[in-house]
């Protein structure tokens, strides 16, 4: 087993804010900082821990998903993945744990979405590419009933909420960093504030598509996407 550095017991806040915002130069490494922070307090290093804590994972989700997170214990999981309690408090201090869990992952896993993509704001087709990407983002609500059910719930708070913060502010500043050129009448806006506005639109939009319509409200979508596109266009050329 790999201990997760610089873990901290479930009532010690994730450090967030602007200062916290490490740069990265690969959106894959946008959540590491955060995964040692939160979730479970040591990764799985073994190929038969990796495959319980899989269906540990896969477990939460689905009972996100069926019965919402109230329902979710470290029993009901621990029954559903099929390992023992004993197993599961090896690597999770309580339910919290697990929920934080199915937050820092899902991130972790659009950021690699995201990437194969190539999302930035980079080059004379960034229109394309920032497209790409919130399609990308699309697809990852929509193919993950049990992440988007924890994003709506009421337990979507404390520790998770500064985590996906701090990914929002990763997120953000390696959009402003991958900028490559500028429009010569843009307004004197900062370009990590513009792509922290960005980042809160689509953020907005997904809340308002969602919120009510587990499939996706498709006209609020469609507004995000060109809405958010036309703000950038403001300040790329």
């Amino acid at each position: 087993m790999t201990v997760k550095l610089n873990h901290f017991q479930i009532s010690d806040p994730v450090l967030a804010g602007k200062s916290d915002v490490t740069l990265v130069t690969s959106l894959s490494q946008l959540m590491v900082p955060v995964m040692d922070q939160v979730g479970a307090r040591r990764s799985a290093a073994q190929s038969r821990s990796q495959d319980k804590m899989a269906r540990v994972l896969h477990a939460t989700a689905a009972i996100l998903d069926e019965s919402g997170a109230e329902a979710v214990t470290t029993t009901t999981v621990a029954a559903r993945a099929e390992v023992s309690i004993g197993w599961l408090y090896n690597f999770f201090d309580d339910r919290q744990a697990l929920l934080e869990e199915i937050v820092a992952s899902g991130l972790m896993q659009l950021d690699h979405r995201l990437e194969e993509v190539g999302f930035s704001l980079a080059g004379p087709d960034w229109r394309s590419t920032v497209r790409a990407g919130i399609q990308t983002i699309i697809e990852f609500f929509d193919a993950s009933p049990g992440f988007r059910s924890l994003w709506f719930s009421a337990d979507f708070s404390g520790r998770m909420l500064q985590a996906n913060r701090m990914h929002d502010d990763a997120l953000a500043a390696y959009l402003a960093t991958s900028v490559t050129a500028t429009r010569p009448d843009a307004p004197a806006v900062p370009l990590d504030v513009v792509a922290q506005i960005f980042i809160g639109m689509l953020d907005k939009g997904l809340d308002l598509a969602y919120r009510n319509d587990s499939a996706g409200d498709n006209v609020i979508l469609a507004e995000m996407t060109r809405a958010s596109i036309d703000y950038l266009g403001c300040f790329l050329p």
